[in-house]
């Protein structure tokens, strides 16, 4: 990152563009095309018309899959399985529609698909085709998110479909992540469900006629015993609509909720999604706009506003970032990472350094290096982060270990997922009484 971008960054701009589309470089063919310009615009611009071109902003929006929607007897029995829901943040266009829920503000045609595979214009209409067909489901430790400030030593029942709005050259899920939902699920035969008896007999086959819409998902998190539910292993943005309607019932039964994500998703879903949030872990990839577009196709500035929202909602969460050799190893860009992060969010929330091992489109690259592992750490707690850990990793004397921040003894010990010591009394370090950032009961 430059100088000219990160002073850029120094002042996140979040209002809504004022400019409109034709200062923006959009022509009339391509306002017409996208339904900005009604019948009445092609004699003049009338007033309402006017309105929705200033206030529509395709500039930002991503590649879509064009005339990918299902059809025909799919499309049917995918409606059957109820598998199919009208999403909650969009912006009709005549008969396009645009997807509001991230920054790649997909914009599409009658029978096109979301950039994140999850969502199609049907009838001038946007639905979710990822709504109570999880393609992956497990109870997992919390510690695995990782989270290792929330409810430790506690199990969480994790859920995904497919389907992400990033393109990470690096992903380690790329197998649901970059698929479709159909690519994953069956609609045809007899719909299964899932039980508690029958969890540890289910078969590949079971898994892709598998239902499990929010109201299930919460029931079998009770019968677990699972004090919380996390959003997880793809990008559980791009299945936003099963995430919150679960999310909201899960906390009128006094249930957490966890997102674990790449943090890409625009303001209004996000405040939406923070009044039944608990706790998140955020993936914060590099502090370089370059590189969020050439790792991951996407863009820094909306997660490092996701992190900003996240706390002014008293939501607590933490952050990951995966130093890849050669792209998110430069030690410069770590420590500017640190200072924007003590700046904006405080000393308090951890930050966990994670290894990359070579996999998906980048398995010619090294595992990352320890000593750069352990120079991201120092880094990061001469910056004055007071909880930095290392992850991904084996053999790192105090990896996750966390530490009074005052006193500077151990006072959660861990090895690998287990918690081994707890010295944390009320919130508190048992030996000197300072408060120990997180949540540590429910």
């Amino acid at each position: 990152m430059d100088q000219k971008e990160t002073e850029s960054l120094k002042n996140v701009d979040t209002s809504p563009g004022r400019g409109s589309l034709l200062e923006k470089g959009v022509n009339r063919r391509q306002a017409i095309k996208y339904g900005i310009i009604g019948l009445a615009g092609l004699a003049g611009v009338g007033s309402t018309a006017y309105y929705v071109l200033r206030s529509a902003r395709l500039e930002g929006t991503a590649s879509v899959f064009k005339n990918d929607a299902p059809k025909g007897e799919l499309w049917e029995l995918w409606k059957k399985r109820g598998w199919v829901k009208e999403a909650y943040h969009y912006r009709k266009l005549g008969r396009n529609v645009q997807c509001q829920v991230c920054p790649n503000k997909c914009v599409l045609e009658p029978g096109d698909r979301s950039h994140c595979r999850n969502k199609v214009n049907k009838g001038g209409k946007l639905y979710t085709l990822a709504f109570g067909n999880p393609c992956a489901i497990h109870i997992d430790p919390i510690e695995k998110k990782p989270l290792l400030h929330f409810l430790p030593g506690t199990p969480v029942f994790s859920i995904a479909t497919s389907g992400c709005s990033l393109r990470c050259l690096n992903c380690q899920n790329w197998d649901i992540s970059q698929k479709k939902p159909e690519e994953t699920k069956d609609a045809r035969g007899e719909e299964v469900k899932l039980d508690r008896r029958r969890a540890a007999y289910f078969t590949r086959e079971d898994m892709a006629r598998l239902s499990m819409f929010p109201g299930d998902v919460v029931k079998l998190a009770e019968e677990f015993k699972c004090r919380s539910i996390a959003y997880t292993y793809s990008e559980p943005t791009s299945f936003y609509e099963y995430m919150l309607d679960t999310g909201r019932l899960a906390r009128s039964k006094e249930i957490k909720n966890v997102w674990v994500t790449n943090g890409y998703i625009e303001q209004e879903p996000l405040r939406d999604l923070c009044q039944c949030l608990d706790a998140a872990n955020v993936d914060l990839k590099s502090f370089s706009e370059k590189i969020y577009r050439k790792l991951n196709s996407g863009k820094l500035r909306p997660v490092l506003e996701t992190l900003k929202t996240l706390k002014e909602h008293g939501v607590w969460f933490e952050i990951t970032n995966l130093i890849v050799p050669t792209y998110t190893d430069k030690l410069d860009m770590i420590r500017r990472m640190c200072d924007w992060l003590l700046e904006n969010i405080g000393p308090g929330y951890p930050l966990h350094f994670s290894r990359f091992h070579p996999q998906h489109k980048l398995d010619q690259l090294p595992p990352t290096p320890v000593g750069v592992l352990m120079e991201a750490r120092s880094i990061a707690q001469k910056a004055g982060l007071q909880y930095v850990y290392v992850g991904n990793v084996r053999g790192i004397p105090d990896a996750e270990t966390t530490f009074c921040p005052n006193c500077k003894k151990a006072v959660v010990e861990r090895t690998i997922y287990l918690v081994r010591k707890m010295n944390i009394e009320g919130g508190k370090c048992k030996f000197c009484g300072t408060k120990i950032a997180g949540v540590w009961t429910a």
